[in-house]
């Protein structure tokens, strides 16, 4: 079974992307979802505790916007909240693909190059979008501000960089067809 990953910064479409893949027939892991489910998690919620404070948990429930503001405005918390999810992350993919039957598995995750996880996949597929539509898209999805969606984008690798590290790259803007683009992905994955 190949493995493949697909990213592409916020507001790139991702996620509609990922779930044409699926009416193909192809099981995608979504990364962001398992490390959401990690805030669950007594042992999780107590690390979190210990490095970000207890004002961020109530009743074994995480106050994931205050988290949110306290990661995206400081580069180290970042980075110290990725060290405690990301490697759980990896794990809960390794068992799901293990469940899987399918030529190839993809998983969906918006940092893959950030984490440096390209290298454990035999393809990486990015998506690109013009920045205008990426920060539209992410606002109305998220009901941010805009001050909030360049604060996360800032966050991502440039996605001109990701392309070129990448073995295939769907384009996302309003005049793209994407099920062709899909498809041909599809077939030079399963034909290689």
């Amino acid at each position: 079974m190949k493995l493949v990953a697909l990213t592409g910064n916020i507001g790139s479409g991702k996620t509609f992307i990922c779930s044409v893949f699926e009416h193909i027939g192809i099981p995608v892991f979504y990364s962001d979802i398992a490390a959401k489910n990690l805030y669950f998690d007594k042992s999780i919620l107590r690390e979190i505790e210990k490095v970000f404070g207890k004002n961020l948990i109530k009743d074994n429930v995480l106050d994931k916007e205050a988290l949110s503001l306290i990661v995206f405005n400081d580069k180290e918390k970042l980075k110290t909240l990725e060290e405690i999810t990301h490697p759980k992350v990896w794990e809960s993919f390794l068992y799901w693909k293990e469940k899987q039957s399918s030529p190839y598995v993809i998983m969906e995750s918006a940092i893959l190059f950030e984490k440096h996880w390209n290298t454990r996949f035999d393809y990486v597929i990015s998506v690109r979008v013009e920045e205008k539509i990426a920060i539209a898209r992410a606002m109305k999805r998220d009901n941010s501000s805009l001050k909030l969606i360049e604060n996360r984008m800032s966050q991502q690798m440039n996605i001109e960089e990701k392309c070129k590290l990448s073995n295939f790259v769907i384009e996302n803007n309003e005049n793209d067809m994407l099920l062709s683009q899909i498809l041909e992905i599809n077939n030079r994955i399963i034909n290689s």
